[in-house]
């Protein structure tokens, strides 16, 4: 099972959203969602909490888990017990958020603002490849973010100075409202999203 869904990060939040997130978090992710640097971040971080309790519900999980989320040493969220995976990006105005039996992860990355010659050239640079144009930019970028945020223990600098990203991951990539470009990368082949489901939060 994978399944990806979507959501507009919410404009304000109230405190009936705070109890919520009390009601299903640990300590830990509560103390960390207040210590978020700006409101803008920890509108981000209330949406996606908020978000993972109606994915929950909505695929018949039992939502106590939820209290089993935690960073890790490499401020990962992971869930350890290993019955699910969760991966989380931010784009804007736009949360994407995927759940997998099998490790995962995801990033999204509005793809209407071209990226600069010079950062064309440095990812060039890094990966090794060419870059033909916005659109394979931006597929190239956001399948290496997915690809870091796959493993618990790695970041960019390991895709960019290790051997990651010659190793053999699986990519699927979603084109959204014609200006967000989601992909999820894992290490087997991703079995078939149902749908994308946008989530009013």
């Amino acid at each position: 099972m994978t399944r990806l869904f979507i959501a507009e990060i919410k404009p304000a939040a109230d405190d009936s959203c705070m109890d919520t997130i009390r009601h299903h978090f640990s300590d830990e992710l509560v103390n960390r969602l207040t210590k978020s640097p700006g409101t803008g971040h920890w509108l981000k971080r209330v949406t996606s909490r908020l978000m993972l309790v109606r994915i929950f519900k909505e695929l018949g999980l039992d939502t106590t888990l939820l209290r089993e989320l935690h960073y890790n040493p490499h401020g990962k969220l992971v869930m350890d017990k290993g019955i699910l995976n969760i991966s989380i990006s931010y784009s804007n105005s736009i949360v994407a958020c995927v759940v997998s039996e099998n490790k995962i992860g995801v990033d999204i990355e509005d793809v209407s603002a071209p990226p600069t010659s010079k950062t064309m050239t440095l990812l060039e640079k890094w990966t090794g490849r060419k870059v033909k144009d916005q659109m394979d930019f931006f597929m190239l970028w956001t399948q290496i973010e997915s690809i870091a945020k796959l493993y618990d223990d790695k970041g960019l600098a390991d895709i960019f100075y290790g051997n990651l990203l010659s190793e053999k991951h699986y990519t699927r990539q979603y084109l959204l409202n014609h200006n967000y470009l989601v992909s999820m990368s894992a290490l087997t082949c991703l079995d078939t999203v149902d749908q994308i489901k946008t989530l009013t939060i």
